[in-house]
């Protein structure tokens, strides 16, 4: 056996296993309904080689995440139909694709941490024509995002990275003094409080780091995770219920259950708040969880002219300022926060991104296979263990 490199998730005894789950779930069925009802809405007018050619276009994206009213105008001007069909995990996405009848997709996302599986192990993206995505330039994309390896490799573009965040902690701030670390969690006023979220994408980084291998992640020994998986009893021992999802967790906030979350979605205060409840997103002294999402056109694509339009549309600076705001993510485009209202811009330093991604790095996910390290389903396991506790 041999090492594989970080980024490749699945093992082929789980590749339709929804292990992974989302971060932006708790957005509900009225999201769902709103991207079905967009379905009948059109896409917009784009310049030059991004032009589209009209019809449906078949995508799949998170929650909130399709971009219905952002790209409304667009979508009307170009008489092109958007099918949107909902991610609530990961896995979502390649069970549709993988096999000798993939379903067709002309858009879907992936996180970070897939790029590999999904090109060089399930061979389900379709390498893109750059040139067909004019916005796509260093003159308009932070360099963290433009042509780095999560999307670029051997002079290749397979996805367009378009929106981003940082997974930290969430508090009521009326049932607890402002947490500054995770070990605020531990306090005695805070027992029966606390709670985690079943997001790995959002947790196993911050297990890791809190255990001082934060920097190793994902590539650490299977001692290494035991260790990290006895670190946590402590904060165990602060919780009296699991959320099993974000929106479990919105649930707790809204009716006092608990008083924080261990490392959950950034848009988390948004929704507590359309329950009466203020909650506070923090980033402590531990640092954040950074995740991001790209656009990558699937093997079984037909519509090409669409798709490429809509990508090239996604990252325009307006678009991106409007998305930016309603998930409470960060842009990609240099030029959105000169359109964000004050409290998105404030969300992220974008005058210093570089000190952002140190602090709170893009990781990878936990090799398929490995002698040395801890394995992906070794961490599934872990993790599974961790939650029966309950």
């Amino acid at each position: 056996m041999v090492d594989k490199p970080i980024g490749r998730p699945f093992g082929s005894a789980n590749i339709l296993r929804n292990d992974v789950l989302s971060r932006r779930g708790f957005l509900g069925t009225s999201l769902a309904l709103g991207a079905g009802a967009a379905a009948g809405a059109t896409l917009g007018a784009w310049p030059g080689p991004a032009s589209a050619a009209g019809g449906d276009l078949k995508i799949m994206a998170w929650e909130g995440f399709t971009m219905d009213a952002e790209l409304k105008a667009w979508r009307e001007a170009n008489k092109v139909q958007v099918d949107a069909a909902i991610i609530s995990t990961q896995d979502d996405v390649h069970a549709k694709l993988i096999g000798s009848n993939p379903v067709r997709l002309d858009l879907a996302e992936y996180s970070q941490g897939f790029e590999r599986f999904y090109v060089d192990e399930l061979k389900i993206v379709k390498p893109l024509d750059i040139a067909r995505v004019p916005n796509f330039t260093p003159e308009n994309i932070y360099p963290e995002f433009y042509q780095a390896p999560t999307w670029y490799w051997d002079k290749t573009h397979f996805a367009i990275p378009w929106i981003w965040g940082l997974n930290a902690l969430v508090y009521n701030p009326a049932m607890t003094k402002p947490i500054t670390s995770y070990k605020d969690l531990l306090a005695p006023e805070l027992k029966g409080k606390l709670t985690f979220c079943d997001d790995t994408i959002a947790t196993w980084p911050m297990i890791a780091r809190l255990a001082g291998l934060g920097p190793k992640f994902p590539n650490i020994t299977k001692e290494e995770l035991k260790t990290a998986f006895e670190g946590l009893g402590p904060y165990r021992d602060q919780c009296r219920v699991f959320g099993a999802s974000n929106g479990d967790v919105i649930s707790l906030f809204a009716s006092g259950e608990i008083a924080a979350c261990f490392s959950v979605w950034s848009g988390t205060p948004v929704e507590t708040a359309k329950r009466g409840v203020k909650t506070v997103y923090t980033v402590p002294a531990e640092g954040a969880v950074m995740w991001c999402d790209a656009w990558f056109m699937p093997i079984s694509v037909q519509n090409v002219d669409a798709a490429y339009g809509f990508m090239n549309e996604a990252i325009t600076a307006k678009a991106q300022a409007e998305v930016a705001k309603a998930v409470n993510g960060g842009a990609v485009n240099k030029h959105a926060p000169a359109l964000m209202d004050a409290d998105t811009k404030a969300l992220f330093d974008y005058s210093n991104l570089p000190q952002v991604f140190a602090k709170s790095p893009l990781q990878g996910q936990p090799p398929r296979v490995s002698d040395t390290y801890a394995t992906y389903d070794e961490w599934t396991q872990a993790w599974t263990d961790f939650k029966s506790s309950f």
